[in-house]
């Protein structure tokens, strides 16, 4: 805790000097130049992640077992594949909001420690206690109870493609463990490998979702053989009425949506934080968006909605 305390108060002394530089600025005379401020840690993380590895974070964390297990489920919430189409719309529009005001935050205090830190500078009293139960609260429950709910998931597809069907029981939950487990391996031993993998994650991840959105729009075209549905036609008949549906669905599209938040935990390795941290941010919650979306659109063309 002193040493996290220490970083905060250094991460201060740099506001405050760029304030007075500021103030002086907008006064008559001539701005003298301001003192530095302390040199940065010894400790410091180096700068190893670039626009691509940035973006890919932002969208490897967000791409995951949301969007292939949440579209049947806020379908039957909304009632129609228009109006769920319109959630994963407002969805992501939400999201890119909640993305800008993390760049504003992240820029403002260019330190890793995301929301921690800025907790940390907007709440300083009671001394880091804030910081500290968000911490606490984001390593024991939230990060673990999101990678519980994934594992078994993970596991359900790996067998799924290994021609098991229908087990979403204890052989699903050990594969999911081991393959939280090997990832969990690499990020600890090696960041640069971390980032390979990321970035190699990413690139699979948006093949597959291409794969599927192409795969229906050949569909719809008639260049291949499917049964036809009336998904279309309908429009918004049949739509729901129901209020707490919606707050349901929208829980279940903004899970699908999480992660775009995670590059803020690394702002200190990321270089060119002013270029670079819009772009990846707001470029990664935009083509997730749209894959999103699109890859919805597929799924409705090919499966019936009963």
């Amino acid at each position: 805790m002193d040493s996290l305390w220490k970083r905060i108060r250094h991460d201060k002394a740099d506001d405050d000097t760029l304030s007075q530089a500021w103030s002086s600025a907008d006064s008559g005379p001539p701005p003298r130049p301001a003192p530095e401020g302390p040199p940065p840690p010894p400790h410091a993380a180096p700068k190893t992640i670039g626009i691509f590895s940035a973006t890919a974070m932002g969208i490897s964390l967000m791409i995951g077992s949301g969007i292939f297990s949440t579209p049947a489920s806020v379908l039957g919430l909304a009632g129609t594949p228009a109006m769920a189409l319109i959630l994963w719309g407002l969805g992501g529009i939400i999201s890119f909001g909640g993305a800008m005001a993390f760049v504003e935050l992240g820029l403002m205090y260019r330190r890793n420690g995301g929301t921690m830190r800025f907790l940390a500078h907007a709440y300083p009293r009671p001394k880091l206690l804030l910081a500290y139960l968000f911490s606490w609260v984001m390593v024991i429950c939230i990060r673990p109870g999101a990678i519980a709910a994934n594992g078994p998931v993970i596991g359900k597809y790996w067998l799924y493609a290994a021609g098991v069907e229908n087990d979403g029981g204890w052989r699903a939950r050990g594969v999911g463990f081991g393959c939280i487990t090997l990832v969990s391996a690499i990020n600890i031993l090696s960041a640069k490998w971390s980032l390979r993998l990321i970035n190699l994650l990413t690139v699979v991840k948006i093949v597959v979702i291409l794969v599927i959105v192409v795969a229906g729009i050949v569909a719809a075209a008639g260049g291949i053989d499917i049964e036809r549905n009336d998904n279309w036609s309908r429009g918004f008949r049949g739509t729901s009425s129901d209020a707490r549906g919606y707050a349901s669905a929208l829980t279940k599209v903004f899970w699908a949506y999480d992660g775009f938040t995670n590059l803020v935990y690394s702002l200190g390795e990321l270089r060119r934080p002013e270029r670079n941290l819009p772009w990846s941010i707001g470029g990664s919650v935009t083509i997730v968006g749209f894959l999103y979306i699109m890859a919805n659109v597929a799924f409705f063309i090919v499966v019936p909605i009963d």
